[in-house]
């Protein structure tokens, strides 16, 4: 994660000395007296406010299309403001129109860019808050979250488990039980360390609870594996879900690996959690010898 925030700073760099190299060879430098002082401190201001934004996106978001438009969008602002604050100490010739034409156009197609990744995190903080509310209410009784993660433990699970089947008994409606396991993460741990595999977990918790709907109950039911409980949801729809999962969990890196994710879906046939819980292992250990993944290689970049 951190190399692919240093190419983007880079790329930001280059492009940053590319505008200035440009500026300096078809513009002249004012004279002293010509200069505006005061333009160049709102201007430089602005830009300083540009490379910040794009500076903590890097440093605060995972890695991901909204992420990419949310930079895209400050690498153009910021080149806009780089090239009106270069205008303040330069003069080009008047049949010269390349940096006028450099100044004007990257900034609204930067607001563009930034509109849209906004837009895509507004859908990702309101999937996020769902879950938040849902949480909360339940917090207002009980202490079960798992401490690391923040998702619901293995006790809440249980609970909410055996309501659910209860209810599907009762009324016949569809419960799917999602589980998912990350491949040879013991082996990353040893050759990473701990800390790093809490960073992916935690990571990985919320994705996956940024991806889940609002009756879904996501849980931490051991070490490396997740349970979601999908309500009202069938068979067919419980693997459509499953298969977007794992498109996502994609962009997730850990010490620039990308780590594989069995995932397994049942329709919950059982009357006890223990029983359904142990029918979805079941199912994820057959996912895992269909995909046949190999032994982890340590440096080798994946899973």
């Amino acid at each position: 994660m951190w190399q692919q925030h240093l190419d983007k700073l880079t790329l930001a760099a280059v492009l940053l000395l590319a505008a200035l190299l440009l500026a300096l060879q078809l513009g002249d430098v004012k004279s002293w007296a010509a200069i505006d002082w005061l333009d160049i401190l709102g201007e430089g201001i602005v830009l300083a406010v540009a490379l910040s934004w794009l500076t903590l996106n890097l440093l605060n978001r995972p890695a991901g299309r909204v992420t990419d438009w949310l930079y895209y969008g400050s690498l153009l602002l910021s080149c806009s403001f780089a090239l009106d604050l270069l205008d303040e100490f330069l003069r080009y010739p008047a049949h010269v129109r390349t940096m006028s034409w450099l100044e004007s156009v990257p900034a609204p197609l930067g607001m563009l860019a930034l509109t849209y990744g906004l837009m895509g995190w507004h859908q990702e903080q309101r999937q996020i808050n769902r879950q938040l509310r849902g949480r909360e209410r339940f917090l207002r009784d009980h202490r079960l979250l798992d401490p690391l993660t923040q998702l619901y433990g293995l006790d809440y699970l249980y609970a909410v488990l055996n309501r659910e089947l209860a209810l599907h008994q009762q009324q016949r409606l569809p419960l799917s039980i999602l589980m998912l396991d990350i491949d040879q993460f013991a082996a990353f741990n040893r050759q990473h360390g701990t800390a790093a595999g809490d960073n992916y977990l935690i990571s990985l918790a919320e994705l996956l609870s940024s991806q889940m709907r609002e009756s879904d109950v996501l849980c931490r039911y051991a070490g490396d594996r997740f349970v979601a409980v999908l309500v009202h949801t069938e068979q067919a729809a419980a693997e459509i879900i499953a298969l977007h999962l794992q498109q996502q969990l994609q962009r997730l890196t850990a010490a620039g690996q990308t780590l594989h994710c069995s995932v397994a879906c049942i329709q919950a046939t059982q009357t006890q959690a223990t029983a359904v819980l142990k029918q979805a292992e079941l199912a994820l250990r057959a996912s895992k010898l269909r995909g046949a993944r190999p032994v982890y290689q340590p440096g080798h970049g994946n899973l």
